[in-house]
């Protein structure tokens, strides 16, 4: 445990000297890209392990905290934009990439967890219904709706929100601005996805609330973590990520109507695959040149599809190895 305060305390420190040393020499592409994915990625995996190894009502605050700075640090990113560009809105820059689902999804997950975590705590008190109408008795199906959404969610923030944030590493054009703080803004964001995915998946596999407690003491937040199996079963992973992977496709479709809708105000290209634009993607791009613009949009999702599931799949799998090697150890 010693070992374990002193490892939480010395990320910090170390993190400010890494942002403030990037800050100095993003812009001036003094440092070389890959050193930079590699030195976050690091240090949002030692974070996102430390900070599962939490007690679960500060991983709560860790998160409600995240779903606060995260709308906060768009609202300020989009009016320095907006000033900068004497005051004319740059719909390019609109918040509905990939990237940003967070903005939206982490909140609305932290809402409904709280919500059940509020009800739960009325009926263990036997509260009038009045204190809780808003989660009818259990017999009701409006709770299990809420549970489904709240876990859609969080696979969601796991799964695509991880890979986006992996994945924006590989064309860092697009996170570099004329402000050198919403160069280092865009980089800190991209890193706190890969932070947050991480997260999700090792707090999920966690078996720190496991230990020394009967199935009765088990905090009933925790299906608010990753609803991991208790063996591995391949058709059941691709069958859990059904929910998430369908939020996907209503997401792109949300933002390729954007596209349709505001296309003419200026460029926009959410999610994208706005046949109005050209492909940005630069391991695409060929594919848009040989094919079309309209065949690179379907690969370009076919493999979003393909990489969310691949890592949906093998959490689920070192998940359940991971298990197996903690109850045999404990045994």
């Amino acid at each position: 445990m010693k070992i374990m305060d002193g490892f939480q305390k010395f990320i910090p420190a170390v993190s400010i000297y890494v942002i403030l040393y990037f800050k100095i020499n993003i812009t001036s592409k003094e440092v070389h890209p890959m050193l930079i994915f590699l030195t976050g990625f690091l240090f949002s995996g030692l974070a996102a392990f430390a900070a599962s190894r939490l007690a679960e009502p500060k991983q709560n605050l860790l998160l409600n905290i995240l779903a606060i700075l995260l709308p906060l640090s768009e609202i300020w990113k989009q009016l320095l934009l907006t000033a900068g560009n004497g005051g004319s809105y740059l719909w390019w820059y609109f918040p509905f990439q990939l990237c940003s689902m967070p903005l939206y999804l982490l909140p609305l997950r932290q809402l409904l967890l709280a919500g059940q975590s509020r009800c739960r705590t009325a009926q263990k008190t036997k509260a009038p219904k009045g204190i809780c109408s808003a989660v009818p008795d259990s017999g009701s199906r409006k709770p299990r709706v809420c549970v489904f959404m709240s876990r859609t969610l969080t696979d969601f923030l796991a799964d695509f929100s991880l890979l986006a944030g992996i994945f924006a590493f590989a064309d860092q054009t697009g996170m570099h601005y004329s402000l050198s703080v919403l160069t280092l803004h865009s980089y800190l964001w991209h890193f706190i996805m890969i932070f947050l995915g991480l997260f999700l998946h090792l707090s999920g596999s966690s078996p720190k609330s496991a230990v020394n407690k009967s199935p009765a003491d088990k905090p009933a937040v925790k299906s608010e973590l990753l609803a991991k199996p208790a063996s591995f079963s391949f058709r059941k992973s691709l069958k859990s990520f059904l929910p998430p992977a369908l939020l996907f496709l209503l997401l792109a479709g949300i933002a390729e109507l954007l596209n349709c809708l505001l296309h003419t105000r200026g460029s926009i290209d959410m999610f994208y695959i706005s046949p109005w634009e050209p492909s940005t993607q630069v391991i695409l791009r060929s594919v848009a040149d040989r094919f079309g613009r309209g065949a690179e949009i379907v690969l370009y999702l076919c493999l979003i599809f393909a990489g969310a599931g691949l890592i949906h799949v093998c959490s689920r799998f070192l998940s359940c190895r991971f298990s197996r090697f903690s109850s045999s150890s404990t045994d």
